[in-house]
């Protein structure tokens, strides 16, 4: 499909007199095409990609890594542009090394030893930062209760993440934005 498609370069406006070069977009400006690292790579946040998703229909994230704790920041930013583009109704369509289901399940358990971390058995990370510190903070089976909360929300995270790269790339979900928007 997007290779029959006219593309040009563009200039986005964002928030706080910010602009955005985007480099594969359509004519008409209804689709759009980056690679991961344009998106996830540099320093965008919620309002860069609110941008994008009010902007563009159809997006296309080609090159999706499984992500790790080396890429925890790209890993927050990509949970971020999901959720704008889940917000804003856009089509999605990916490309990644993995199943959405595997994009996150490896984040926890790469370089364990190298990271100073734990994981337990529901995959919940213990950093031992505070320990380093000398913080002493209230604890529940050996984990602070803070890292627990930041870890339980960044695990409810990732499954939100999932299952809406999940319903965005569907075919009902493509062909509800059809009627909807008369998109393609």
């Amino acid at each position: 499909m997007w290779s029959k498609v006219k593309i040009k370069e563009i200039i986005l406006k964002v928030a706080f007199n910010r602009t955005i070069r985007i480099q594969e977009a359509n004519e008409d400006g209804t689709m759009v095409k980056f690679h991961f690292d344009e998106l996830c790579k540099r320093n965008f946040g919620s309002s860069d990609f609110r941008a994008i998703a009010n902007k563009f229909d159809v997006v296309v994230i080609e090159h999706i890594p499984r992500l790790t704790l080396k890429e925890h920041d790209q890993a927050r930013r990509f949970i971020t542009l999901v959720d704008e583009l889940y917000e804003a109704r856009c089509v999605l369509m990916c490309s990644a090394s993995t199943t959405p289901d595997e994009i996150f399940n490896n984040y926890y358990n790469e370089d364990l030893e190298d990271n100073d971390q734990l994981v337990t058995d529901e995959n919940i990370l213990d950093t031992k930062i505070s320990g380093s510190f000398g913080i002493d903070v209230a604890q529940s089976n050996g984990m602070t209760v803070g890292g627990m909360a930041s870890v339980r929300e960044l695990s409810f995270a990732f499954r939100r993440a999932t299952s809406r790269i999940i319903q965005m790339s569907s075919k009902v979900w493509w062909e509800r934005q059809q009627k909807g928007q008369g998109i393609m």
